[in-house]
């Protein structure tokens, strides 16, 4: 349900960008038209009905009814105001009452846009608020963003059920927005320079071996200066614009004096003698040995970089910030260009320098990639430039975004050219990789035909066999390991654009050939209780569905149970981490660390203070047997759980590689409106090893076989109920 609710959010929400009413801060409702379905000012976001209900408002005469009897997704009633203040946090507060709120969250919704692209957001999903509920007071705070366009307040239902919701209040720094005088924002100079509002002005489908190379080094020296040069972190110059600039000139055979000419332009600067941190505290170095290399750069233009390299750089930089506290990358006031034109080799030959030297310098396992990352750029600069429309272009931009083998590398949110590549209709049929084979799961419950069964193997897609559709399409499936990958085709090699799919099956009695109607894609929303007890002296633990704080209700339930199993094959709903642990833990224990990435040195990432602790003393801790159980589904936070759980006493890790993914993400957006993430911190084992790509490492390895499928038994379930008894 998350995934439906951030792409159907998206796509909607892009129509509403070109509104500029003057807001009339009609926050209660109470202002509408007769012949108007909203209240003045409202905007309907999803399909659900919105109705304006007198009859059960908390004050004045309305309120705002979302009701989900009619649609499939979601509904969301919002209210678009200008971002021309200043403050620091930004508040929604808002009654709400729901009944039946089922299969997703009921909240408030607040999010700050610049061009286009959301800068803050939170809609209290993580706060699971669900079932039947009276008016209640309510409220959302996120970091208010100067440099946004607008402010986006709303309320939503995700799911099954009705919510009303009734008297928004917008406050900044505690002062009611309505009281705030608007300040004038003025034109930075980079949107005084209009040049290229159009496009780039550069189009070369085919590149001479003189222009490769020319390319080559200029998107190297492009990114490095972007990072390294103290003019431009003034955020004075439009850098996007100057890449624009140089692009005609990559015929020149002395390219380095053009280049060399181009970056004296920005003027004088302060040098400094460059001091790294001790190398015990280095995890990971620049790789600026490139500007020494005078095999591929000339030896004036090697001397000029070095000296930028050792420019006096501050901790602010217009194009980089860093998360407070967390240190993951900001990458902040890029372009998105929504209406590039895919002729424009100029924007895509920007997309992917972007992406490359984001990467280069501010990706924390850029040396954890099979590739060498100089080798990309030189094999997608020819590629990206050859895209001769959208589709290419977005395929191609998805190849290179494996490239860094990163599960939290993707294009994510609503993306109609890979709706359309992968298809738009799906069969009802859950899968998986099993003793490497597409095995069925499950039928889903939209599932309406009577020729496959739980168990069954899958060996080819109207006709095109497993393997070689993996091999044709495994490129366009960006995760850290093989497992994660497969877990990821499993959840689109039964898409299709047609109202069927044919599929030949092997089971017990042989193989054969079916024909199995599909639906329209959506996510099969999977929601298990959040705990139970098995067998009297078990408790189990299915984080995904935990309401937030639940998990202390939980254990005081748990303290006397024999052993405990925590199912991680899921992502939590709830950070859990440390309210968890206070319960498995009698003293404090290392379970992680972390490394950063520093503005003023581009590429260096050190690690951040001494390992993170849980636990702490507590004489009433559980002390039977505790096992996590994990697997390719268990990624990012769950994988951050785990690493935290598996230091209680008595616990054991049983599963197989899990997405090796961890870290606060931090979001990418390319021209052409491409959204990714990339894993913005390093995760390291206590004892420094790796956890990106590899994953969590189970104590006892154990994965489903076809036959448990066949016998509907949960095989991991059973080992850890055999493991806590025995």
């Amino acid at each position: 349900m998350k995934k439906i609710f951030s792409f159907a959010f998206v796509l909607l929400a892009i129509s509403l960008f070109s509104q500029t009413q003057v807001p009339d801060f009609n926050l209660d409702f109470e202002k509408y038209s007769k012949n108007d379905d909203l209240p003045n000012g409202w905007i309907k976001w999803g399909d659900y009905e919105l109705i304006i209900d007198s009859t059960i408002a908390v004050s004045g005469k309305n309120a705002l009814l979302i009701d989900s009897k009619n649609g499939e997704s979601f509904g969301c009633v919002a209210y678009k105001l200008p971002a021309n203040f200043k403050g620091k946090e930004i508040t929604l507060e808002g009654y709400m009452k729901y009944e039946n709120a089922t299969d997703g969250f009921v909240g408030l919704l607040i999010r700050m846009d610049k061009d286009g692209q959301s800068v803050g957001f939170d809609n209290m999903q993580n706060q699971k608020l669900q079932g039947t509920s009276e008016w209640k007071k309510h409220k959302v705070t996120i970091e208010f963003k100067e440099n946004a366009d607008h402010i986006f307040v709303a309320g939503i239902l995700v799911g099954k059920g009705k919510a009303w919701f009734d008297n928004f209040k917008v406050t900044i720094d505690g002062k009611p927005i309505e009281s705030l005088k608007p300040i004038e924002k003025e034109l930075s100079i980079i949107d005084k320079d209009n040049e290229f509002d159009e496009g780039s002005k550069f189009e070369l489908t085919e590149l001479n071996e003189i222009q490769k190379r020319n390319v080559f080094v200029l998107g190297k020296v492009w990114g490095f200066v972007k990072y390294h040069h103290p003019v431009i972190a003034e955020g004075k110059i439009s850098w996007d614009y100057e890449l624009f600039r140089m692009l005609p000139k990559i015929d020149n055979k002395n390219f380095d004096d053009e280049l060399i000419e181009w970056i004296n332009k920005l003027g004088t600067f302060k040098t400094r003698t460059q001091k790294l941190p001790k190398e015990s505290e280095i995890k990971l170095l620049p790789n600026t040995k490139w500007i020494s290399d005078t095999q591929l750069i000339s030896a004036e233009l090697s001397s000029l970089l070095q000296k930028v390299n050792h420019a006096e750089r501050s901790d602010k930089n217009y194009y980089i910030q860093l998360f407070k506290n967390v240190n993951n990358p900001d990458f902040t006031n890029e372009k998105v260009y929504v209406k590039m034109k895919y002729s424009d080799t100029g924007i895509k030959l920007l997309a992917a320098f972007r992406y490359w030297n984001m990467i280069e310098y501010f990706f924390p396992n850029r040396h954890l990639m099979d590739d060498n990352w100089d080798k990309v750029l030189e094999e997608f600069i020819p590629k990206i430039s050859a895209t001769k429309d959208k589709k290419e272009y977005t395929l191609t931009l998805l190849e290179l975004i494996g490239k860094i083998q990163d599960t939290h590398a993707n294009i994510w949110r609503y993306n109609s050219v890979l709706d359309t590549y992968f298809g738009e209709n799906i069969a009802p049929l859950k899968i998986k990789f099993v003793e490497n084979k597409v095995v069925v799961v499950k039928l889903e419950d939209e599932f309406k035909d009577a020729n496959v069964e739980v168990g069954d193997v899958i060996l080819a897609i109207n006709g095109t066999t497993v393997e070689d559709w993996i091999k044709n399409n495994l490129k366009y499936f960006p995760a850290s390991n093989y497992p994660t990958q497969l877990r990821d085709v499993a959840r689109k090699i039964l898409r299709s654009n047609d109202n069927s799919v044919q599929l030949t099956i092997e089971n017990k009695s042989g193989s054969k050939d079916v024909t199995v109607n599909t639906i329209k894609y959506k996510y099969f929303k999977e929601e298990p209780i959040s705990h139970k007890i098995i067998n009297e002296n078990i408790g189990y633990l299915y984080p995904g569905t935990l309401k937030k704080g639940e998990i202390n209700e939980i254990m005081d339930k748990f303290l006397d149970k024999k052993g405990l199993i925590v199912d991680l094959r899921c992502y939590p709903s709830d950070f859990i981490v440390f309210s968890l642990t206070r319960y498995l833990l009698n003293e404090k224990k290392d379970f992680v660390k972390f490394t950063a990435g520093d503005i003023k040195t581009p590429g260096l990432f050190t690690l951040r203070g001494g390992e993170m602790q849980v636990g702490g003393k507590n004489k009433d801790y559980f002390k039977g047997k505790v096992i996590i159980l994990i697997n390719e589904e268990t990624q990012s936070n769950a994988e951050y759980t785990t690493m935290a759980l598996r230091v209680a006493p008595n616990a054991v890790v049983l599963g197989s590689t899990t997405a090796g993914a961890d870290g606060n993400v931090s979001g990418i957006t390319l021209p052409g409106n491409i959204f990714t993430y990339i894993s913005g911190i390093g995760v390291l084992n206590p004892d420094g090893s790796e956890t990106q790509r590899v994953g969590i490492i189970p104590d006892i390895k154990m994965e489903p076989t076809i036959k448990g499928i066949r016998e509907g038994k949960d095989e991991l379930l059973e080992k850890a109920i055999e493991l806590i008894t025995n």
